[in-house]
């Protein structure tokens, strides 16, 4: 059974996204102002307004349980902001708040299963509710009398002199109907496309007596219209109401219809002018066909899968591209072809500005993953009084929608990895002489070609001999303990299963979290790297491929295979004399290039292709580096300078070690062969002491 109101199926994705991004914001102000320990005026109303939003759309999608617990927040803050001097335990209310927060949080990430209930908040309710009291001094607040007594005589909607083309209506909602006020504004909103309305009691929805009003009085639509009978179909099909009725008009006494007996003073007529400009304010706000036009927003929000679409689309158009312009039926032609290649040239101009502007339209800075640390900083220095600050580097840097996605979760393992073992106590920082506040700093940046995501801290850094006694209790050593180097230590902490810490606690202990992040990075062609200063603190390196399924390449051809190396690797491609070729007692290989002794990577033999070229004169060099690494790839020939899309592996080759081999993915050239696209920097690493030497 859905959780939602029938017929509000296209609404729930906008409603999760918009939502969410209200609890977002509103995580952001409670830390600021937990930090700042005050509540300015301003965040009191955006609070109230971020609460009454919610509110008011849980309820038009039928969450009945988020609107009544949003319902209780926003009465909260109704009594801070009326009386900014009451009295409150802050500490109180914070849990409370963040508390609410996460509650509404996960309600969202269930929302589409029916499978998981709708969940009852009713205990955090009666909290907030308690709460509440306690800063009213146990008074419950006053009735609007006014408004109920206005409401119970509606004689009031007749005056005298009333247009006869004005009807009166009265809908009355369900008894358990939420937020009917949120219902009245959805169904004048419909209304208004059948009928000119021009006043309604309550005058304003929005105010926080309406729905008490509604539900005792119902809500009462003065409006014209050619069609009594279409409008009260439309009134009696709402959702959640009960009865719609078309209101008489009494019977005007004889005393008035008697003709009047004097000419009212000035004072009586300005004080009818401004009843009239009471009267009218309503309807100037709930008459689509009187509004001004107004200027239309020039943003909009896009599903992200249409997004993705649109990319497949711009990497089949390269695709194709390819296949016209590389076709074998061209070759041979002895016609003058000079049309044809200004128009292939054109074509790719305007691809790669499409590819341009589909993959600006999908960026998004990462400081949307990076602000959602704060919560668990916060939370962790509340359970564990570390005291620990977060800070930022570079976040303003963008990257593909899709990586802020796959981030949010390494990030926050990673993050509460480096409070919980990294950073020591405040007793132990103390006694380590360290003065300096514990800090984790989350930083982000490009390089060559890749985002990268780290996180650092200052704390105590990893304990080397630990970790190895560690792995080798575990049964991990596959070689004597002394040919392993510090990055091969330090990479047992991400293992399945490795913990250092003794005892398990919330955060730790239970050796699951980081193999995990580290297997989801890899999955999106991304690494996870580990280093560490005992003492003086650790770092995790994430890096993660730019979006770039479709790249630049220089294909080239090995055997009779074809292998494609990015254009941002390559320096130059140049052909060699056998004197600029050097070769090492111990059988390495080095190409001498304007007074740079480079080692010679054979693309033949670290891929164990056969029938390829060996003479060095025979083939082509390739010149690449990547970060800290040169080398010269030696290659048969050159295909093309092209564009590819880079495919994913099958995963049925996911056990074989495919990445650190060197190769990122596969493409499908123009002539429909399959090429092999090529991580330089993972061919490269094993050569980074020899290129420096």
């Amino acid at each position: 059974m859905p959780k939602f109101e029938a017929g509000m199926e296209s609404m729930l994705d906008m409603f999760v996204f918009e939502t969410g991004d209200l609890l977002e914001k509103l995580d952001d102000i409670l830390m600021r102002t937990e930090q700042e320990d005050t509540i300015g005026t301003e965040d009191i109303n955006e609070i109230f307004r971020t609460m009454h939003t919610i509110k008011g759309s849980a309820a038009m999608m039928g969450l009945q349980n988020m609107s009544t617990l949003a319902h209780a927040v926003e009465d909260l803050f109704y009594i801070i902001r009326d009386d900014p001097e009451v009295k409150y335990d802050k500490p109180g209310l914070y849990e409370l708040l963040f508390a609410s927060s996460d509650s509404l949080k996960g309600e969202l990430d269930n929302i589409n299963d029916d499978d998981i209930p709708l969940t009852d908040f009713s205990e955090l309710e009666g909290r907030i509710h308690a709460f509440a009291a306690q800063m009213k001094g146990e008074s419950a607040p006053a009735q609007a009398q006014g408004a109920q007594a206005q409401a119970e005589d509606i004689s009031h909607l007749f005056p005298d002199d009333e247009d006869e083309s004005i009807l009166t209506y009265k809908v009355t909602y369900q008894e358990n109907c939420a937020m009917p006020s949120a219902r009245g504004f959805v169904l004048l909103r419909g209304l208004g496309q059948i009928a000119e309305v021009t006043s309604t009691l309550p005058e304003d929805l929005d105010a926080d007596e309406a729905d008490d009003e509604i539900k005792a009085h119902g809500l009462i639509i003065k409006l014209i219209t050619d069609d009594a009978k279409k409008v009260l179909e439309f009134l009696e099909d709402g959702i959640n109401v009960e009865k719609a009725e078309q209101l008489h008009k009494p019977e005007k006494t004889a005393a008035a219809q008697a003709p009047a007996a004097a000419a009212p003073t000035p004072e009586q007529a300005e004080k009818a002018v401004e009843q009239a400009k009471a009267e009218a304010a309503p309807a100037a706000k709930q008459a689509p066909k009187k509004a001004a036009p107004k200027h239309e927003q020039s943003l909009i929000t896009v599903n992200l899968e249409k997004l993705d679409q649109l990319l497949d689309l711009v990497a089949e158009i390269v695709i194709t591209q390819g296949s016209v312009t590389s076709s074998p039926d061209l070759k041979g032609i002895s016609a003058n072809l000079d049309r044809f290649n200004k128009s292939a040239r054109e074509l790719k101009k305007l691809t790669d500005e499409l590819q341009d502007s589909v993959m600006s339209i999908r960026m998004v800075p990462v400081s949307t993953a990076f602000q959602k640390m704060n919560r668990v900083i916060r939370d962790m220095n509340q359970k564990l009084k570390k005291g620990v600050t977060l800070e930022f580097v570079g976040e303003e840097t963008e990257v593909d929608k899709s990586i802020v996605d796959i981030l949010n979760d390494p990030l926050m393992h990673i993050t509460r990895n480096a409070v919980d073992h990294g950073i020591e106590t405040p007793e132990e920082r103390a006694a380590a002489g360290k003065t300096e506040p514990p800090t984790v700093t989350l930083s982000a940046g490009y390089d060559s070609g890749e985002v990268v995501i780290s996180c650092r801290d200052n704390g105590a850094g990893m304990d080397r001999a630990k970790i190895l006694a560690k792995a080798k209790k575990n049964g991990l050593l596959t070689k004597p303990e002394s040919e392993y180097t510090d990055k091969e230590v330090y990479a047992f902490t991400i293992a399945a299963g490795f913990s250092t810490n003794e005892t398990i606690t919330e955060y730790s202990g239970r050796g699951v979290g980081m193999d995990v992040v580290k297997k989801n990075i890899e999955k999106v062609g991304g690494k996870l790297l580990v280093d560490s200063q005992f003492g003086v603190g650790s770092v995790f390196t994430i890096r993660i491929p730019l979006s770039l399924s479709i790249i630049d390449v220089l294909s080239v051809q090995v055997g009779k295979n074809s292998l494609s190396v990015p254009i941002t690797a390559i320096h130059e491609a140049f052909s060699c004399k056998q004197e600029n070729y050097i070769k090492d007692p111990d059988g390495n290989e080095f190409i001498m290039l304007r007074e740079m002794c480079l080692p010679l990577i054979r693309l033949n033999r670290h891929f164990n292709i056969a029938d390829a070229v060996e003479d060095i004169e025979s083939g082509i060099m390739l010149y690449c580096s990547e970060g800290d690494a040169s080398a010269v790839l030696f290659a048969d020939s050159i295909i093309a300078d092209q564009q590819i899309v880079v495919k994913p592996f099958s995963p049925l080759l996911s056990d074989f070690p495919l990445k650190e081999a060197g190769m990122s993915g596969c493409s499908i050239l123009g002539d429909g062969t399959i090429t092999i696209g090529l991580d330089v920097k993972e061919i490269l690493a094993p050569y980074v002491k020899k290129a420096d030497a």
